[in-house]
C-alpha cells in the first residue's frame, strides 16, 4: 500500500527522504547494471523500459536536490525538461510506449504551483495543463494531473486528474485517457458507471495503466486517502465505454498493471487473512498468487505483452523487511533472487569439480613424493585412498583411491598414477549432486644442490561426469529440476620445500611455498522436470591458489616418523564470470558470481611407519579453516620399494 502511496504522489521532492542515495539499476537477463546519476545527483531509480530495454525512464536527483524526469540510453542520465527555462520545478517519468517515443509522467509547475502531467516527444516536454479546461474543472479551486501510464504506440495517455496532490483526499478525482494524435480528452467515473461502487461511497477514480493496445484502462475507485476502501475496476475504451469491477481476494484491490490485449491485469489485494497479496485477473476470475516461502505480504507489478509472465515483490518471512522479485509463470511463483543460487559459489559444477580434482594434490600429494623414505630402493608402487568432508561452507563428501609408481634417477623421481574420484554435495533448497569420474597423474621432483630442498611440479587431469538436482524458492515451497554434464578439468602445481632446520636430531622443520592453478570447464546442458527448468551454457573458470607454510619431523623411532604441518592458503581468483541460464518461460538470466573464501588456514599430521624394510604405510589428516579445501580430510597410503 505504502508503495502505491509513493506512487501516486510523484516529485515530491521531500516525501521520498529514504530515496536518498538509491541507485537504479537495468537489469538484462540477471545481470544488474547501475545507471548514472545526473552529475551532481545523488540518487536515481528507474520504473519503465522501452519494450526492447533500449530506453529506461524514471527519475534522478540533480545537484540541486530536486528531483527530474530523466531517461537513460546506455547508463548515462538524460535530463527530460529544459535546464536553463524549465517547464516544473520537480518531475518525475512513470512510463514510456515500446519504441521508447513518448516518454509520460508528472511535474510540479514552474508557475502554475500544481502537478501537470506530461508527455514527452521528439525531445519536447509538453504539459497537459491545457486539456484540462471547462467543466467538470472550472469548478474546481485547484487542478492537479499525474500521467502514470501510455499505449505501446505512444498515442494514448493515462492518469488522474484531481483536486488535489493526492496526499490526503481529494473532493474530486477523475481517471482520463488523452489521445496526442487528436487532442482528446476521455474522463472516467467509475462509481458512474459501477452501481456497487456509487453505494459504497467510492466517488474517487484513478486510471493507472493502459493496455498495449490502448484498448483497455485500469485503475481503482476509492474514497479514503489511504486506499483501505480501494476497488480494481477495467475500463474499456471502444465506443462510449464501460466500465467493469474486478473484485477482490477479501479486501481492498489495486489494479498495477495490463498486458498488450488487455486479457490479463495484476495488481495487489488484501486477501480474506487480512494480508496484501499479489492477483491476477483473467477470464472474470481474480486469483491471488500466494507468497514466497512464509512470506505474508506480496504484490503483481508487472506483465508480459502475452500475460504469461507476471513480475513483482514477496516477502520471504512472516512480517520480514526482506523482500525478492518474484516471476510468476506455469501457475508458480518463482524467487528470481534465489532461481540459481543454488548452482553458484561452492556449489557450482565448477567450484565442486575443482576440489574434486584437488583433493589427492590435498591427500595423499599433499607432499613431495621425494619426503617419503625410498627404503634404499630406485622404485616404488604405492596404493592410496583419500576422503574429505566439508559442513560449514558446504555439505560435501569427496573420496578418492589411485595406484601408482615411481623411479629415482640420480637427484630426480618421476612417478605416474591412476585414479577415481567421487564427490557428493548437499545444494540449497533441496538439490544435491554428484560428480565422479577418473584422473591421471603425473610428479616430477628434483633434489637441487643442497641435498635438502626439494622443487616439484604435480600435474593432475580429470574427466568427470556431474548429475545435479537443483533446488529453488516459489510460492508452494521448494522445486527442483535435474541435469547432467561432462567436465574436464587440469590442475598443476609447483613447490619449493627446504632447505630443513634441524634442532636436535630427532627434529626438523622444513619451510615450503607454492603456487596451484585448475582449470575447469563444463560442457553446455539442458535441465528436465521441475516448473522452471534452465538450459545452461558452457562454462569455464581458472582456479589459482598459493600457500606458505612448514614442516616439522620427529624421528620418534628408527620404523616411524611423525610429521606437523601449518600452511596459510590464498585464492588468486575472483568469482569469475557467474552462472547464465536460459528459461523457456523467463529467457535468459545471469547470476553474478560468488568469490571463494580468499584465505584459508590448515593444519596437518602425518604418520609414516615402516611395516617392513621395503614396505611403508603412510596416514594423514588435515583439519582447515572455512573455505575452499575440505574442513576434515584424510589420506591412507601403502607404499612397496623395489
Amino acid at each position: 500500500m505504502d508503495q502505491w502511496r509513493f506512487q501516486r504522489r510523484p516529485g515530491l521532492r521531500r516525501s521520498l527522504q529514504h530515496r536518498w542515495g538509491a541507485k537504479a539499476y537495468k537489469i538484462v537477463g540477471g545481470a544488474y547494471t547501475q545507471l548514472n546519476n545526473l552529475s551532481g545527483g545523488s540518487a536515481s531509480w528507474a520504473t519503465a523500459a522501452s519494450s526492447n530495454g533500449s530506453l529506461i525512464v524514471g527519475t534522478s536527483i540533480d545537484f540541486t536536490g530536486a528531483e527530474q524526469a530523466v531517461s537513460w540510453t546506455g547508463t548515462t542520465a538524460t535530463q527530460l525538461d529544459s535546464i536553463l527555462t524549465p517547464l516544473f520545478l520537480l518531475s518525475s517519468a512513470r512510463g514510456v510506449s515500446a519504441n521508447g517515443g513518448t516518454i509520460v509522467g508528472s511535474g510540479f509547475g514552474s508557475t502554475s504551483g500544481v502537478y501537470e502531467a506530461f508527455y514527452f516527444q521528439s525531445a519536447t516536454l509538453t504539459s497537459l495543463s491545457g486539456a484540462f479546461v471547462g467543466a467538470p474543472f472550472s469548478t474546481w479551486s485547484l487542478v492537479y494531473s499525474f500521467a502514470n501510464g501510455v499505449s505501446a504506440d505512444g498515442n494514448q495517455v493515462v492518469g488522474t486528474v484531481a483536486d488535489s496532490d493526492l496526499s490526503s483526499a481529494p473532493n474530486y478525482a477523475l481517471g482520463f485517457v488523452y489521445k496526442i494524435s487528436t487532442s482528446t480528452l476521455t474522463t472516467v467515473d467509475a462509481a458512474a458507471n459501477v452501481p456497487a461502487f456509487a453505494s459504497a461511497g467510492l466517488s474517487l477514480t484513478q486510471l493507472t495503466a493502459i493496455s498495449g493496445d490502448g484498448a483497455v484502462a485500469v485503475g481503482m475507485a476509492f474514497l479514503n486517502a489511504s486506499l483501505s476502501d480501494a476497488q480494481a475496476f477495467k475500463h474499456t475504451l471502444a465506443g462510449a465505454g464501460s466500465t467493469t469491477a474486478l473484485g477482490n481476494l477479501g479486501g481492498w484491490s489495486i489494479a498495477r498493471a495490463i498486458n498488450l490485449d488487455g486479457s490479463v491485469i495484476v495488481g495487489q489485494s488484501q486477501n480474506s487473512s487480512g494480508q496484501s497479496e499479489a492477483f491476477v485477473h483473467q477470464s472474470g476470475v481474480m486469483t491471488g498468487l500466494g507468497f514466497l516461502g512464509t512470506g505474508d505480504e506480496s504484490d503483481a507489478t508487472g506483465v508480459s505483452a502475452d500475460g504469461t509472465v507476471i513480475v513483482g515483490y514477496s516477502r520471504i518471512t512472516p512480517g520480514g523487511a526482506f523482500r525478492h522479485a518474484f516471476v510468476y509463470a506455469n501457475q508458480t511463483m518463482l524467487d528470481a533472487d534465489e532461481w540459481l543460487r543454488s548452482l553458484n559459489g561452492p556449489g557450482s559444477v565448477l567450484a565442486m569439480t575443482t576440489s574434486l580434482n584437488s583433493q589427492p594434490l590435498e591427500g595423499a600429494h599433499h607432499r613431495p613424493l621425494m619426503s617419503y623414505d625410498n627404503m634404499g630402493k630406485q622404485s616404488q608402487v604405492w596404493a592410496t585412498g583419500d576422503f574429505g568432508t566439508s559442513s560449514r561452507q558446504s555439505n560435501r563428501h569427496m573420496t578418492s583411491g589411485e595406484i601408482g609408481v615411481s623411479q629415482t634417477y640420480g637427484d630426480f623421481v618421476l612417478g605416474v598414477a591412476a585414479g577415481h574420484a567421487s564427490l557428493n554435495q548437499d545444494l540449497l533448497f533441496g538439490g544435491n549432486a554428484h560428480i565422479s569420474g577418473n584422473y591421471l597423474l603425473a610428479e616430477a621432483d628434483y633434489r637441487l644442490a643442497d641435498k635438502e630442498s626439494i622443487v616439484s611440479l604435480v600435474l593432475v587431469h580429470g574427466n568427470y561426469d556431474a548429475d545435479t538436482t537443483r533446488g529453488y524458492v516459489t510460492g508452494s515451497g521448494t522445486d527442483t529440476s535435474r541435469g547432467s554434464t561432462g567436465l574436464k578439468t587440469s590442475s598443476a602445481r609447483l613447490r619449493l620445500d627446504g632447505p630443513a632446520q634441524k634442532f636436535i636430531s630427532a627434529v626438523s622443520a622444513t619451510p615450503f611455498i607454492s603456487y596451484t592453478a585448475t582449470r575447469t570447464t563444463a560442457d553446455a546442458y539442458a535441465e528436465t522436470g521441475g516448473s522452471f527448468p534452465a538450459s545452461f551454457g558452457a562454462q569455464e573458470h581458472t582456479a589459482q591458489e598459493g600457500r606458505l607454510g612448514v614442516t616439522a619431523k620427529y624421528v620418534a623411532t628408527p620404523s616411524t616418523t611423525l610429521l606437523f604441518t601449518a600452511e596459510w592458503i590464498h585464492r588468486f581468483d575472483d568469482a569469475g564470470d557467474g552462472l547464465t541460464a536460459t528459461s523457456s518461460t523467463m529467457g535468459t538470466l545471469t547470476a553474478a558470481g560468488i568469490a571463494p573464501t580468499a584465505d584459508q588456514a590448515r593444519f596437518g599430521f602425518d604418520i609414516d611407519h615402516k611395516l617392513s624394510a621395503d614396505t611403508l604405510l603412510n596416514f594423514s589428516v588435515h583439519a582447515a579453516g572455512i573455505g575452499p579445501s575440505s574442513d576434515v580430510s584424510a589420506a591412507l597410503s601403502i607404499r612397496r620399494a623395489f
